[in-house]
């Protein structure tokens, strides 16, 4: 079920007619969109009859009336794809040390694995690994890109978010699954000549103003039961200015999302309203590519059956 944040309620998306219904709490439909999804199968028959009553009375349709699908509670930031890290390290090291870069490929060469430098390192084969992101500096769909004056090279990057809905702690990969309820499209913005600086000479890396200045997300959710047993099979598309950059897909992601839940809830809980990014899918960011977005660029990123998110660049301020 495809959902959003109405102004009286929940929004439910009428697929045959592509016209959406303000489920306004009636008949115990929870009003919130975490609140929602922790429903589950009974929210979801219950909002489906209100939206069929809805289309019986000829009751009208309604617009769209937020940005974002949801305010999230907190936010963590996965590494998902093996193939992204390298081929971004790679591009990085091409500008920075471009000596690198043949030994690297000799290297492959012979070995037919990634040069060590340039892999994510041995930690990303043990556990699922994050950082935590700024939950509060979350934009929606439609909302501009902002560009921070201190960045020459800003970036986006394709992922999906999971919406956690049931509390977890310590749990295992099928309970954590059991706990996740929707996802959406989400676009991690990045500094990426500040993130060579706070890699190379930071004792935190590349997670302080490389990325936390803002993020965006869709706005709609599509509930968990209709993704989670598509969800390594799903393509993806980086449009730039209505040019295609990029064709993708969620296949290959070292750990799922149910896993990376599990590993998140280790000796804490992870409550409902949480956040886990997937981290970027291969190829769905600039560096990766070497294309640079600039000032008023149209970035639209989408991955079927999910949705989409697109936000304009704006000037650096």
């Amino acid at each position: 079920m495809r959902i959003r944040r109405g102004r009286a309620g929940v929004d439910v998306l009428h697929e045959a007619s592509g016209r959406w219904y303000d489920t306004g709490g009636a008949d115990g439909v929870p009003t919130s969109v975490v609140d929602f999804l922790a429903g589950g199968e009974r929210v979801r028959d219950a909002a489906s009859a209100v939206v069929q009553r809805a289309i019986r009375e000829g009751a009208p349709s309604t617009e769209r009336t937020a940005s974002t699908a949801f305010e999230p509670r907190s936010l963590r930031c996965f590494a998902g794809w093996e193939q992204h890290w390298s081929q971004a390290a790679t591009t990085m090291v091409k500008h920075h040390l471009p000596a690198v870069i043949p030994l690297a490929r000799a290297y492959r060469a012979v070995t037919r694995r990634t040069f060590p430098p340039l892999a994510p390192g041995a930690e990303f084969d043990r556990h699922p690994v994050y950082y935590t992101g700024n939950h509060l500096t979350v934009v929606g769909d439609g909302d501009p890109m902002p560009w921070p004056r201190y960045t020459e090279k800003l970036d986006f990057e394709l992922e999906y978010a999971a919406i956690v809905a049931r509390p977890v702690r310590d749990a295992t990969a099928a309970e954590a699954e059991a706990a996740i309820g929707g996802f959406v499209v989400f676009d991690d913005f990045s500094a990426r000549d500040v993130q060579w600086v706070e890699q190379r000479q930071g004792p935190f890396g590349p997670v302080i103003k490389t990325k936390t200045f803002a993020s965006s997300m869709s706005a709609e959710v599509v509930t968990a039961d209709e993704i989670l047993p598509v969800l390594g099979d799903l393509t993806g598309t980086v449009t730039v200015n209505d040019e295609v950059w990029s064709s993708t897909g969620t296949a290959g992601a070292r750990w799922s999302i149910a896993d990376a839940l599990a590993y998140a809830s280790r000796g804490e809980t992870v409550g409902p309203g949480e956040a886990l990014s997937s981290g970027t899918l291969p190829s769905g960011c600039g560096l990766e590519l070497d294309r640079w977005i600039r000032p008023g660029d149209r970035v639209s990123l989408s991955i079927e059956k999910i949705g989409s998110v697109t936000n304009t660049v704006a000037e650096p301020t």
